[in-house]
């Protein structure tokens, strides 16, 4: 399964008609399209920055003409800036469904083209594992882009303060991180707008 990343780098105080958008003419166009395995919206109010999150089996699948509209008009609406990401998901578990106004954390990394497979390993099975340990953990994915190197470790929380020890869970894997070929450049912080389930 794949992930198509569209962050709208907008205007603070437009950023809640960007948001009226995106769940309602983006929302639905994007489950209407087949492949399509569920959309997450994301929100940083304060900075002005919203993130679509879809799923797909193909990636091809992101790119209908009736979704590419529906991008450019959210973006107008948030008088925002477009940038596009593509992953390939590589671990989810857990879901926010029911969960308004969630916490969620997008913890950036990038991985040596050689190292990758030892790199997705750390993430899953030893980080992964120390954040799920952590009160209110509701759920999280590995993203990953095979060609840029770059990925999203993606952690969802019932509210801010489950999520704020991210950062120093994230910390502390630095130096065995660095040593097999990965940094974490940046944790960004979010609120959950909306999200649907995935598709078996």
């Amino acid at each position: 399964m794949f992930a198509r990343a569209n962050s709208i780098f907008g205007e603070p105080d437009r950023v809640e008609d960007g948001l009226a958008y995106l769940e309602g003419s983006d929302r639905a166009a994007v489950e209407a399209t087949p492949g399509n395995r569920g959309l997450t919206t994301l929100v940083d109010r304060s900075a002005g920055v919203i993130v679509a999150l879809s799923y797909w089996d193909d990636l091809a699948q992101s790119s209908e003409a009736s979704l590419t509209r529906a991008r450019e008009g959210a973006v107008l609406a948030a008088r925002g800036d477009l940038v596009v990401e593509s992953f390939e998901v590589q671990a989810h578990e857990g879901t926010l469904a029911g969960v308004p106004d969630a916490a969620v954390r997008l913890t950036r990394f990038w991985i040596e083209a050689a190292k990758v497979a030892a790199g997705l390993a750390l993430l899953r099975d030893q980080l992964l594992s120390r954040l799920r340990s952590g009160h209110g953990f509701c759920g999280a994915e590995i993203l990953h882009d095979q060609g840029s190197g770059s990925g999203v470790l993606l952690t969802m929380w019932p509210g801010e303060s489950d999520a704020e020890g991210v950062g120093a869970v994230v910390g502390e894997f630095r130096e065995q991180a660095y040593r097999l070929g990965m940094t974490f450049p940046r944790t960004e912080s979010y609120a959950l707008v909306g999200t649907s389930a995935y598709v078996a």
